[in-house]
């Protein structure tokens, strides 16, 4: 496979932040084509989420300390680290000891971790320096809000779902007062992570599209829209099992009806963005391994090529949990009038990362034909629809291809214009994945036709330049 972060750093996909004072791991920024592609892999999934009925909602990313103590998260949001104790280097303990010797790790405790550490005789893999003891590390980034005695403790949130959660009660109005209802927020979240890696997989800073399902327990076996799924076919890895391929329906007899279906929609809207479905898995969490609020926890997998297993999304089942721990510390009832009685609703989460889903994306897409390396990005989803050139930069080709590129611009499309090296220009759009050049030649001066070269199989078409827009728009259908 060719070098997906050479190309992600020349082609301005993303590169790590900071880079003039050294950088700081965890923090990468998106170039222009990355971000373009960012906004498209976030519109694609806001439009698959409001077709399933989800209302939008944004709130702060900086929070008063008090929501996260209701949270837990202040308690027990912490990974089990350990340091160096000659060259200061931290390490999350279970990734270490899965590193160094491929043993599970999951649900095992802080002794246990440090006496699997001290078995297999596990020294800093930066320093070969002896190391210390397994601790406790909270991945909160925290601060202060406001001056002088009025300040109070804040900090930056680690998820979005308990910004969403704070207004319950009116969004269950805005709602109609009715159950089942969902509310999707996008938006940046930070965990100070003890060893974020991976390019853009482990973030300190990073983006999310959560999903919360508002509903009754027994709602959950009743999903409106399973029946629709419940045939298709998936791999999964259920909890103390080896991987298999089952139906839908057959997932029941694992978990909720809700569950079930919103694992078939997940890889669905995966495959639909362009993430290869052969490498997609979905992976119920072992019992230690599970959050302590959650009563089910499945996460969709990529196997990565490059990164190994990569999780997607993850869909639990949170109860009652958060909407009473915001009672109790807040004071307020969320309880609702609902079918004669009086209730704390449920949630059932499904929360998707937007950085990771972006990245297997382009490996998926990211393809080699002898010399030619291109992104094959469905049309809906390539960073640029279209580019445009003139063949020569001379005999007022130049002149005319602005035209046209000018003339696409106020028809809705989003285009890119050049000049140079036909070969290099196609090249050029072929590595950031646009799926249609443009290109004016001689003959254009004509006769009023341009070709149109498809990125994947490099075949031209000619068509005349009042009919290219209808052309384009049957291209991208």
């Amino acid at each position: 496979m060719p070098d997906l972060l050479e190309i992600a750093r020349r082609r301005g996909f993303f590169w790590p932040a900071f880079e003039i004072y050294q950088g700081c791991s965890g923090f990468w920024e998106y170039g222009p084509v990355g971000a373009l592609l960012k906004l498209r892999v976030e519109d694609f999934l806001r439009k698959a989420l409001m077709d399933e009925g989800c209302m939008l909602f944004e709130g702060p990313v900086l929070t008063p300390q008090d929501p996260w103590v209701a949270s837990g998260h202040m308690e027990f949001f912490t990974d089990f680290t350990i340091e160096c104790q000659k060259c200061g280097e931290a390490y999350r303990a279970d990734h270490l000891l899965e590193e160094k010797t491929g043993e599970k790790t999951e649900g095992m405790s802080l002794g246990e971790l440090q006496k699997a550490i001290e078995r297999a005789g596990i020294k800093c893999p930066k320093c070969g320096g002896k190391l210390g003891s397994v601790y406790d590390y909270n991945l909160m980034f925290r601060t202060e809000i406001g001056p002088g005695k009025r300040k109070v403790a804040g900090v930056l949130r680690p998820e979005t779902a308990q910004v969403t959660y704070m207004p319950f009660k009116r969004l269950w109005e805005l709602a109609r007062k009715t159950l089942p209802f969902g509310v999707v927020q996008f938006g940046k979240s930070f965990r100070n992570e003890i060893s974020p890696r991976k390019a853009i997989i482990r973030l300190r800073e990073f983006s999310q599209a959560e999903a919360q399902f508002f509903l009754l327990p027994e709602m959950k076996n009743r999903h409106p829209g399973f029946k629709e799924v419940a045939e298709r076919k998936i791999r999964c890895k259920p909890k103390g099992k080896g991987e298999k391929e089952i139906e839908v329906r057959g997932l029941k007899k694992l978990t909720s009806e809700w569950i079930a279906y919103w694992i078939a929609k997940c890889i669905e809207i995966f495959e639909r963005m362009g993430i290869d479905r052969g490498r997609l898995v979905a992976r119920q969490h072992e019992d230690g391994e599970r959050a302590f609020y959650s009563s089910d926890t499945w996460d969709i997998e990529f196997i990565s090529e490059i990164f190994g297993r990569i999780e997607l999304v993850g869909i639990s089942d949170r109860g009652d949990y958060d909407l009473k721990r915001h009672m109790e510390l807040s004071g307020h009832d969320f309880r609702v009038d609902f079918q004669g009685k009086k209730v704390v609703p449920h949630v059932i989460e499904v929360a998707f990362g937007i950085d990771r889903p972006l990245f297997c994306l382009m490996e998926s897409c990211l393809k080699q034909d002898g010399k030619r390396v291109f992104f094959s990005f469905p049309p809906n989803l390539a960073p640029y629809q279209l580019a445009v050139f003139p063949l020569v930069s001379r005999d007022g080709l130049p002149e005319r291809a602005r035209e046209v590129w000018m003339e696409l611009k106020k028809q809705g499309w989003l285009a890119v214009y050049d000049e140079g090296f036909i070969g290099r220009l196609y090249y050029r759009q072929d590595e950031i994945g646009t799926p249609f050049c443009i290109t004016i030649d001689h003959q254009t001066l004509k006769d009023d036709t341009v070709t149109i070269r498809n990125r994947d199989d490099q075949s031209q078409i000619r068509v005349k330049v009042s009919g290219l827009d209808e052309k384009l728009r049957s291209l991208f259908k």
